[in-house]
């Protein structure tokens, strides 16, 4: 081996210690630098025909682990998205608060419950009727509340996606240009490690957002895809996102997708390929568990105002009101006056409360039969579902009349006939046998004496058959949208409302695969005469209405979607609900008492000082209920107080397991990071050690070089 082979031998490891020196020194100088991954450079050693002939240095590396950043990844996916899913849905509880404290919305329904047993017993008392007002305006503006801070935290998640799509398609960018410094890099020979570590800090962020799988592209850079194996970041090219937010949110909004345009060029509905990360759980958030939370408070509502109506239709002011005007039904009369069982009665009572006519009908056969003051019949006769208004008008024998206008019936005593001023009207159902049509009684079903109001459609049991006449105008549209249960779009179908005019028509055009929704699931009418839609799939396909342009009866007629509660419009009934003007405006049309019926002639059915309407009120809380299949809760028997516990459990049950998993998500997250940081992160002692090795190297590199010189100057001295 020649002097100037020895020589180079000494300089090669001298250059090697003192680039592995530089990469230590900056290791040790990043040791408490978040993100900074440990380099590592490659140094091999050179032969020259067998023979050694020093070191070479290669490629300065990152100390990374594909397994564990994998793991890391995915675990940062899966907490990002049980952290954004928690956060929310804590906000949503915080809505309702603690059911131990009085201004809970659930307690304040109890507490209307009470107030009604206290004004039954001093049911003249204008402040026992008063606080009943009050606390129920209360306990309506505050499920309206609690109603609309949800879609107010809908509308923040809505946000929070379209933000997020923003930083995802930043992310991608800034990936896929440092794809082209680090293979350029790779190429030449040069350092990219630094472009490395930036490109692994913003697959970090990524990760947090959505789910990502990586891979080497075989040049040092990166190929990124979604677990279902979607191309996010190809050699050369990267995806974009693009999504348009919502303006104003509601019960009913149905939101837009996320769309991606591949690498490729291909456009597809990301929903399909969004697997975890903040934006999946700020979806899941906002188009399943607030939806489902947001119907069955809806439901809790509707229910309670239909049993306090219930309630209040069967009891009477004192004196009784001269006109009862019921709710708008949206239905022809043959349509509203069919399908009943049962009796009922039409009572006129004068200001004393003493009875001075009295109809009763026998809904079953259609007859009527008519009582004087003395109580001694004085007519009967039939009635026709399309005439009924006029057929019991003859009834009311002057003493009063019955109308229908725009689907809305009234009954009314007669002011102006000698001895009838002052005269009043009463809905008086028997003890056994009384009127029924789809659960309610006569009054209730019309909404006669209704305590609670509201303007629109709070029940979707129509009453129609698949004979009955839809009431639509053939050729108005509807545009219906179907999305898969992840919210992946499958269609958007525009619907015409068909020539047929019976249910039957109706349903065979909603259940085609080429002019309805066919393919995707299938509509159906209960003999209760409500619509349901059932999706395919398991879990099953959804359905909500981007349009409607259909009017039902009359242009002011209410449309397919508020008819028959379609999509999302059950749980924008919260909103609607208010104590009726004619109450809240006079304390004394509050139903307090009931007419008694067994009252000798001559001598009160209807006095001041009975509270049995009150205290019939007062127990509707725990009375059974056929409540509709809403959220999280199936259709069955429930109490409203039952109901009210069960849906407040619930929504405690569900904050509950997403704290828990959060937790449990956060703690894998920090797991796989601290495992990864093992591997990548920079380890002082470790750095110490190499720093002592390659100080020792270069000192005997630069003693291998002063040998040869020694050498050198002896033989230089012997010439």
């Amino acid at each position: 081996m020649s002097l100037s082979t020895i020589l180079n031998i000494g300089v090669s490891g001298l250059m090697t210690a003192q680039n592995q020196l530089s990469i230590v020194s900056d290791n040790i100088s990043n040791l408490n630098t978040p993100g900074y991954i440990r380099k590592k450079l490659e140094q091999n050693a050179a032969t020259v025909n067998g023979v050694g002939a020093g070191v070479t240095t290669g490629q300065v590396n990152l100390s990374t682990s594909t397994y564990l950043q994998s793991a890391s990844l995915k675990a940062n996916s899966a907490s990002s998205q049980a952290q954004a899913y928690y956060e929310l849905l804590d906000q949503i509880q915080g809505q309702f608060g603690d059911i131990s404290e009085a201004g809970n919305v659930f307690n304040l329904g109890d507490e209307i419950f009470t107030t009604f047993a206290k004004a039954a017993e001093s049911p003249q008392s204008t402040a026992s009727r008063q606080e009943i007002v009050t606390n129920l305006e209360n306990f309506l503006d505050e499920t309206t509340r609690i109603a609309d801070q949800i879609q107010t935290i809908r509308k923040d998640a809505d946000s929070r996606i379209s933000s997020g799509v923003k930083s995802v398609n930043d992310l991608l960018k800034n990936i896929s240009q440092l794809n082209g410094v680090i293979s350029q890099a790779y190429v030449t020979g040069g350092d990219a490690s630094g472009a490395q570590t930036t490109q692994s800090q913003y697959m970090d962020e990524l990760s947090k957002l959505i789910d990502v799988g990586v891979s080497s592209n075989g040049t040092g850079g990166v190929t990124l895809r979604t677990q279902s194996g979607f191309n996010l970041v190809t050699k050369d090219s990267y995806a974009t996102l693009s999504y348009q937010s919502a303006g104003n949110v509601d019960a009913d909004t149905t939101f837009n997708s996320i769309y991606v345009t591949g690498p490729d060029g291909e456009k597809r509905d990301f929903g399909d390929h969004l697997g975890s990360g903040e934006l999946m759980g700020l979806t899941q958030l906002r188009d399943d568990t607030s939806v489902k939370i947001s119907e069955q408070l809806s439901e809790y509502v509707s229910a309670f105002a239909d049993q306090l109506n219930a309630a209040h239709n069967a009891a009477s002011a004192v004196p009784a009101p001269t006109a009862l005007n019921g709710k708008a039904t949206d239905l022809t009369l043959a349509e509203a006056a069919t399908g009943f069982t049962g009796t009922t009665n039409l009572v006129v009572t004068n200001s004393s409360g003493v009875i001075q006519r009295r109809v009763e009908l026998n809904m079953t056969a259609g007859t009527w039969t008519a009582y004087n003051a003395a109580g001694a019949a004085v007519g009967t006769g039939g009635y026709a579902a399309a005439t009924f208004d006029t057929d019991i008008t003859t009834a009311m024998g002057g003493y009063g009349t019955v109308s229908f206008a725009n689907g809305q019936l009234s009954v009314a005593a007669a002011q102006t006939a000698p001895g009838s001023a002052g005269n009043g009207i009463s809905v008086v159902e028997p003890d056994t046998g009384a009127s029924t049509k789809n659960g309610r009684s006569f009054s209730h079903y019309f909404g006669l004496n209704d305590l609670i109001t509201s303007s629109g459609h709070t029940q979707y049991d129509t009453g129609l058959t698949s004979t009955s006449n839809h009431g639509f105008t053939a050729g108005d549209t509807i545009r219906f949208d179907l999305r898969e249960a992840n919210g992946s779009i499958l269609a958007k179908v525009d619907f015409q409302i068909p020539a047929g005019t019976q249910m039957s028509d109706l349903l065979t055009e909603l259940n085609s695969t080429t002019t309805g929704v066919g393919s995707y699931g299938q509509f159906a009418l209960s003999s209760e005469g409500e619509l349901q839609f059932t999706g395919y799939g398991t879990p099953s396909n959804k359905l909500s209405v981007l349009s409607d342009q259909t009017s039902r009866l009359n242009a002011g007629g209410a449309s397919f979607t508020e008819f028959f509660g379609v999509g999302g419009t059950p749980a924008t009934r919260i909103g609607n609900f208010s104590v009726s003007d004619r109450i809240s405006n006079n304390l004394y049309n509050l139903s307090m008492a009931q007419v008694d019926l067994s009252a000798p002639a001559g001598e009160s059915a209807l006095v001041s000082g009975d509270g049995s309407g009150a205290l019939l009120m007062s127990k509707i809380g725990d009375a059974s209920y056929n409540f509709n299949k809403a959220g999280y809760s199936g259709v069955g028997l429930s109490s409203l107080s039952r109901y009210a516990s069960d849906l407040a459990g619930q929504i405690g049950t569900l904050a509950s397991s997403a704290e828990k998993r959060r937790d449990s998500a956060e703690a894998l997250s920090n797991e796989a990071t601290a495992r990864r940081s093992s591997v990548e992160g920079v380890n002082l002692d470790e750095e110490l050690v190499n720093l002592t090795t390659f100080q020792q190297a270069y000192n005997a590199s630069s003693r291998v070089i002063q040998t040869a010189k020694d050498m050198y100057d002896i033989l230089l001295g012997l010439v």
